[in-house]
């Protein structure tokens, strides 16, 4: 109905929205017991105030707010000029994480500009390389395209809960439940590639497309859930 599209264009209900899901999000992980593997790798970097990008599959982004622990630390998460990725936006700010509007593939110039300049300024970047609408699990170039650009290192990173429920839109979303066991899941670092040519850009796409889903199946399997 005309009234309910224009009710969810209010700025108002999206500021309502995001509160909620950021509440929700506090909820699950206070309620569960959470373990992180592999935090050390990007420590090491933050240590180092070596930038990087942090990369995750679109449905798996849910709970991965509160994996990050550095607060001192800038960073910001690429999201989508949409409604969709604006009330996400909206809801990882109230966790301290600012955004970049845009996106690294076509018309995404802009956005790349800017994200190489926060970069090369020392933050580091948060990327779903399958959004923000697929295909699900398929790492798109941009991502490797930025990390090439700016010199940086990819390191992945998932969630799993040993409660969810699996949302039946486009990425599968993965809607974590209270009182789970959690796992925040670091994979090994990826470097750029070695030059711009076609053949070590999508070898070092495919490295992150099966280095980011090997990452999901190990999380599942650590809280029990049938990998499917």
């Amino acid at each position: 109905m005309r009234w309910a599209r224009n009710l969810l264009k209010s700025e108002f209900i999206y500021r309502i929205f995001a509160f909620l899901a950021a509440q929700y999000i506090r909820l699950v992980f206070f309620t569960s017991k959470w373990e992180s593997y592999g935090q050390e790798i990007p420590e090491s970097y933050i240590k180092a105030q070596k930038p990087f990008i942090v990369c995750f599959w679109h449905g798996r982004l849910g709970m991965l707010a509160c994996a990050w622990t550095w607060k001192n630390y800038p960073f910001r998460m690429l999201l989508s000029a949409h409604r969709d990725g604006q009330l996400i936006g909206k809801t990882v700010a109230y966790f301290g994480i600012n955004s970049i509007a845009g996106s690294t593939q076509k018309g995404g110039t802009q956005a790349l500009r800017e994200l190489i300049k926060a970069l090369r300024a020392g933050e580091t970047i948060g990327i779903t390389p399958d959004g923000p609408r697929g295909p699900h699990q398929i790492a798109s170039l941009g991502v490797i395209t930025l990390a090439k650009l700016a010199n940086v290192d990819m390191i992945p990173i998932t969630f799993s809960t040993s409660r969810r429920v699996r949302l039946s839109t486009w990425d599968r979303f993965h809607l974590a439940l209270p009182f789970s066991r959690g796992i925040f899941e670091w994979g090994r670092p990826i470097p750029p590639p070695s030059s711009g040519e076609e053949s070590d850009m999508e070898a070092t796409r495919l490295h992150l497309e099966t280095r980011l889903t090997n990452l999901q199946n190990k999380a599942d399997h650590k809280v029990g859930l049938t990998i499917k």
